[in-house]
């Protein structure tokens, strides 16, 4: 369990060092308790969104190899609450969420993504489940947590950057 926690946490630290390295600048990292309370991976600029300095809370995904092409990434999870019960990623302080897909990064506005959850939550009745706009919670577990497609994200503010041969 530990090796395979070390293995994600190592995948998730290198997809923040390529993402950043290849598209950010005035490039700043929090601290181990931002990181974890304040829910933001790394700060910089990001030419296509504007000149200011903005906070990026990046998704790497380690399963893409297992995933056909038709259907990488189609569907991404939401945390509003973490494990411990502490307010997950979706309410931490980040500007932007960078999804890590198979040849692109996919950057979403945040707020936007979690008024956009709470909303297709609500109209599906704050049902519970396993799927798209069900809430789900894992036995044993405090956490809190749903599904999204990625074609309803692309309503709301978002870019899209190629990765380039390299993986940035």
């Amino acid at each position: 369990m530990i090796q395979n926690f070390n293995h994600c946490y190592k995948h998730g630290k290198d997809a923040e060092l390529r993402f950043s390295s290849a598209h950010l600048s005035d490039i700043k990292y929090p601290t181990k308790n931002q990181d974890i309370y304040e829910h933001w991976d790394v700060a910089g600029i990001l030419n296509i969104i504007s000149n200011d300095v903005y906070k990026f809370d990046v998704k790497s995904s380690g399963k893409l190899k297992y995933s056909t092409h038709d259907k990488i990434m189609e569907d991404v999870w939401i945390e509003a609450r973490n494990v411990r019960g502490n307010d997950g990623w979706i309410k931490g302080i980040a500007d932007y969420i960078v999804f890590e897909r198979e040849k692109s990064w996919f950057i979403v506005n945040r707020i936007q993504l979690l008024d956009l959850t709470r909303k297709k939550v609500k109209d599906n009745n704050c049902k519970k489940g396993k799927g798209r706009y069900l809430l789900h919670t894992r036995i044993g577990r405090k956490d809190l947590v749903t599904q999204i497609p990625f074609y309803d994200m692309k309503t709301i503010e978002h870019y899209e950057l190629k990765k380039e041969s390299n993986n940035g």
